[in-house]
């Protein structure tokens, strides 16, 4: 199992996508939800493939259809190369042997897109800042140390993704205006809140919940400053954080107990930060309804945070639990 190559890291995948089809990737969660022309459209193409969503359900899937929503090709099986490549190639195939006037450029009138549904509408926070956020399990090597973790589920020793957002505000309240090198403050809450709830999860295998802000057992997260001038400020964090599903940890079904280290820098003259790595690394345990067959035991695992500018669009695609768009930003009780 851990030998197979990922869906979207086969050869034969990304080929055709870039040079076949037209790559589209939207999160089920907003487009099976929203009420404009767009959502609709999702709705219409996935009622066709047999992906009903019935009860407000789930229709994530693998969708090859026609700019006017004739289903080529479905399957729910994006993790599985050989079953993606099939499904791509399915709908390849059947689009070629549509006539020839439905296949040529401009063909189809899509129309107007109309207006956005607001309420599912996600934008990273002006003047704010985005961080990249990886997660990985790990092992141990009695040499090396930390090494590639193994696990039976597919896709589940790679990497995930995720995006950390903080606003211009919460930006500012990192870099005080009175710093001097060696002076020690700690993280803001609301910064220090959002990391540990919603970031330091383990999503390798699925869509684990947050943790709840009573689950967070203890963070201590401290910025120290290392050097200080007109115009740059730059700072080391450190500390730890323990999540918990149960206040007596011993008897925890899930957690993580980790150590952060990072580095963050600031450049008074133009007000943005330009340096954001951060490192956490422990113990985690447990599982949740949608992250099935976890490692038995507390094992490592890993999470890096590293700044990103929002150049591309997938540098801007929302953070998992920013559905809850005011929980996400949301402190205190």
């Amino acid at each position: 199992m851990a030998g197979r190559v990922s869906a979207f890291a086969d050869a034969d995948i990304i080929k055709m996508a870039n040079e076949d089809l037209v790559p589209v990737a939207a999160d089920d969660w907003y487009q099976r939800r929203r009420q404009d022309r767009e959502g609709e459209f999702f709705r219409r193409v996935a009622n066709a493939a047999g992906r009903k969503g019935e009860g407000g359900g789930t229709r994530q899937g693998i969708y090859c259809f026609t700019a006017d929503g004739e289903v080529l090709a479905y399957r729910n099986a994006g993790q599985n190369a050989e079953v993606m490549r099939d499904v791509l190639q399915q709908g390849l195939a059947k689009w070629r042997g549509l006539p020839a006037e439905r296949r040529k450029p401009g063909a189809i009138d899509v129309g107007d897109a109309g207006i956005e549904d607001a309420r599912y509408r996600r934008t990273p926070p002006k003047g704010g800042l985005i961080a990249n956020v990886y997660t990985r399990i790990l092992g141990t090597d009695p040499v090396a140390g930390f090494c590639k973790g193994t696990c039976s589920v597919l896709g589940g020793d790679r990497a995930a993704r995720d995006h950390l957002w903080l606003t211009a505000a919460e930006v500012k309240s990192l870099f005080p205006a009175e710093l001097t090198a060696g002076s020690k403050y700690t993280l803001p809450t609301a910064v220090a809140e959002r990391v540990a709830r919603f970031h330091l999860v383990d999503n390798t295998r699925g869509e684990p919940p947050a943790w709840r802000r009573d689950e967070v057992r203890e963070l201590k997260l401290n910025l120290i400053v290392e050097s200080a001038t007109d115009r740059q400020v730059t700072l080391r964090l450190q500390g730890s954080a323990l999540m918990s599903d149960a206040a007596a940890v011993t008897q925890s079904k899930r957690g993580y107990d980790a150590k952060l280290f990072g580095y963050l820098a600031f450049d008074r003259k133009t007000g943005t930060c330009e340096r954001f790595d951060l490192a956490a690394s422990g113990d985690h345990w447990g599982e949740s309804y949608l992250t099935r067959n976890a490692r038995p035991g507390h094992k490592p695992l890993g999470i890096v945070f590293e700044l990103t500018h929002g150049d591309r669009a997938a540098d801007r695609v929302a953070p998992q639990f920013a559905r809850d768009l005011g929980g996400y930003f949301r402190t205190g009780n």
